[in-house]
Order: structure tokens, then C-alpha cells, then sequence
């Protein structure tokens, strides 16, 4: 039994962090999105687009320049709506909830000072070059 519960154990820390019952997959974020916010070390403001796709279990945002951002689900079990990961080795937080049109509404803040909020944009819209 305790081997068992070791192999349990192990399995479910070496899987990647599933987003939780009731939480929208990957695919929900899928679109283009205005970026509102704050830039990370030099505080510049930016107004920008960006792009969210799927990527097995999480979504990677990229921008038109720069390092893509590639997020996850979680790791705080208690907290639904999160979503965590790195962009260039530094550590982003998002909290995502919704609009009145149903579409993801994500908000970011980076180990680094960068804070923004990333708003949809119609369907069809391009992110970069439209």
C-alpha cells in the first residue's frame, strides 16, 4: 500500500498542472487580445496586441516582438481562475475571468514590475500586422 501511494504521489507531481473542474481548457483563450499595462524594469507604459494559442495543457501569449509567454494552470488548488508561468525567466501571474460576451478577460502581473491587462478583440481581428 505504501508503495502504492509513493507511485501516487510521484505520478501526480511529474503531470503538468491540469486546469481545475469547472475552469475553461486552452482552447477558451484562443484569439487576439488587446495588452493595457505596464512594462517590467523601466515601468514604460505599453498598449499593444498580442496573441493566445493553446499549447497541450496551457497557452503560450506572444506579441508581435519579444519573448513568447507560455502559461499554465495553477499551482494554488484553491484558486481557479489562475494561471502562472515565465517569459524570458521571469516568473507572470495571470488571473483570468470573463466579459458579458463570454470571452476571457486576463490580468497579469510579472516578478519584474510588469502589470497589464489583456482584453479580446472581435473576432477575426489580427494581432500583429492588421
Amino acid at each position: 500500500m505504501r508503495a502504492v501511494s509513493a507511485l501516487m504521489l510521484l505520478l501526480c507531481a511529474a503531470s503538468p498542472v491540469l486546469a481545475k473542474p469547472g475552469t475553461p481548457g486552452p482552447a477558451y483563450f484562443s484569439g487576439s487580445y488587446e495588452r493595457i499595462g505596464r512594462q517590467g524594469g523601466d515601468a514604460m507604459l505599453q498598449n499593444d496586441r498580442v496573441t493566445i494559442a493553446p499549447d497541450g495543457q496551457g497557452v503560450v501569449i506572444a506579441g508581435c516582438t519579444g519573448a513568447a509567454l507560455t502559461m499554465s494552470f495553477g499551482p494554488a488548488f484553491e484558486v481557479t481562475n489562475l494561471m502562472t508561468g515565465t517569459q524570458a525567466g521571469v516568473t507572470v501571474e495571470c488571473l483570468f475571468h470573463n466579459n458579458g460576451y463570454n470571452r476571457p478577460i486576463l490580468t497579469c502581473r510579472a516578478a519584474d514590475g510588469a502589470a497589464f491587462t489583456l482584453w479580446p478583440l472581435p473576432a477575426g481581428a489580427v494581432a500583429c500586422g492588421g
